[in-house]
């Protein structure tokens, strides 16, 4: 049996933020402890990160968890939350004491419009706005649309493990034919 491939990592400084812009129709809001059976459903319409039990998702909404709900957003489309990103402060090693965005997710219904991009800006200006400099993600190798518009957001890819130079020749190349086919 083989080893689980490490996720790859990604880091941006952030310093020289572009404008958030929340498309017209929609509307930008913070998550609560209280979201958490609509944060699972979400993450289920989104199909990207496996199955979300609710259970799955609790620990994210408990008390000890490490999101920042005043720092992670819903986008919401008539009330009806179509897109999420959430910041993390990272409190173990390896990572500690750095910010994290993760769990970015859009409802398939309404993917390729740049709602990703408007979820994650506003994550990332909130934690620059609470003093971070710098923040990181992970994500998978597949993920060639979401990798796509973090390299667009200024992320750059981080050679966290050694794997990983190896892993973002390949996925450079891939993300280049994606770019060209999407246009």
């Amino acid at each position: 049996m083989s080893e689980p491939i490490p996720q790859l990592h990604m880091r941006r400084s952030l310093d020289h933020l572009p404008d958030l812009v929340v498309p017209d129709g929609y509307e930008l809001r913070t998550l609560s402890p209280d979201d958490l059976h609509t944060w699972a459903k979400l993450m289920n319409e989104n199909g990207e990160f496996g199955t979300w039990p609710v259970e799955r998702a609790a620990p994210l909404f408990g008390p000890d968890t490490p999101v920042v709900f005043h720092g992670s957003y819903f986008l919401t489309r008539n009330g009806e939350p179509i897109a999420t990103a959430q910041l993390q402060h990272q409190t173990k090693r390896p990572y500690a004491p750095l910010a994290e965005l993760g769990w970015v997710g859009v409802s398939p219904g309404h993917r390729g419009h740049g709602l990703g991009s408007v979820v994650c800006l506003a994550v990332l200006h909130y934690a620059a706005s609470i003093g971070h400099t710098s923040i990181f993600l992970r994500t998978e190798d597949h993920r060639l649309p979401a990798i796509h518009m973090y390299l667009k957001l200024g992320f750059e890819p981080w050679m966290y493990e050694p794997t990983a130079p190896r892993r973002w020749q390949s996925i450079r190349q891939r993300i280049a034919d994606y770019a060209q086919r999407k246009g």
